[in-house]
């Protein structure tokens, strides 16, 4: 069986060349539990879709396009199978570049599809 050792991240079809270490997460509900004299149950809150990376910096980088892209289709493609569409993403604006000449930008959806 495969697991997961590296994945590809395309922004309206176009590789992103992101770097290890990239995290996304589904969003959908996050839980809390209902307590009164005992646990009753529990109530949830809906939660966005994110993904975060960091991308080596360069020539044909722009910080400022990063942080003003919006509706845009975020496809999170691992190698072990189950990727993940993010449809009418946003980026978080806050794309910055450290000392390394990298880049670490995010970017958020109202949901995440398995595809």
């Amino acid at each position: 069986m495969q697991y997961q050792g590296t994945a590809i991240i395309r922004v309206n079809g176009r590789e992103i060349e992101s770097l290890t270490g990239a995290t996304f997460t589904t969003g959908g509900f996050t839980r809390q539990p209902v307590k009164g004299a005992r646990v009753y149950g529990f109530n949830q809150t809906p939660v966005e879709a994110t993904i975060n990376m960091t991308i080596p910096n360069s020539a044909n980088t722009s910080i400022a396009d990063l942080n003003n892209m919006t509706d845009v289709t975020i496809t999170f493609i691992p190698d072990a199978g189950k990727q993940w569409l993010m449809p009418n993403s946003w980026a978080n604006g806050n794309a910055s570049v450290n000392g390394e000449g990298n880049i670490t930008c995010g970017f958020t959806s109202c949901e995440a599809k398995e595809i």
